[in-house]
């Protein structure tokens, strides 16, 4: 194969429509032995990775609480669900730890997000833990 076809072929597989390698990969799974220790120091033993719409973190599962965080990136593991207020019609909220602190530092962006930004299939998420405190 000479140079220009071996290019071509490269910038084809370069090309693939991004549709086809989302639905390759799932928007969520689970990752068992995940170790994370939240700011009071309780430990978590997995996680679920998943894609999600960039927002704000609250130090309670309800959406008047304080933000404590943003998360900023995606996707991003979340250790536990638990239920709280409402929220675009799911009560469910995620605990994370968020990619930026916004207030009360000693918490270190520690918190919830609500489901409707978690682009899990469905919540809670089959397997994630519900958080022990719920």
């Amino acid at each position: 194969m000479g140079p220009l076809a071996a290019a071509a072929l490269v910038c084809g597989a370069l090309t693939t429509p991004a549709s086809a390698a989302a639905d390759a990969d799932p928007a969520c799974w689970l990752r068992p032995g995940e170790p994370h220790v939240d700011w009071t120091g309780m430990n978590f033993s997995g996680d679920m990775w998943c894609d999600l719409t960039p927002g704000s973190v609250r130090i309670q599962s309800r959406s008047t609480s304080p933000v404590v965080g943003k998360m900023l990136f995606t996707p991003r593991w979340f250790v536990c669900w638990k239920e709280g207020s409402d929220y675009m019609g799911n009560n469910i909220w995620y605990y994370t730890q968020g990619d930026q602190i916004v207030a009360s530092p000693t918490v270190k962006a520690w918190g919830y997000m609500p489901a409707v930004a978690v682009k899990a299939p469905q919540h809670p998420f089959p397997g994630l833990t519900q958080c022990p405190w719920s």
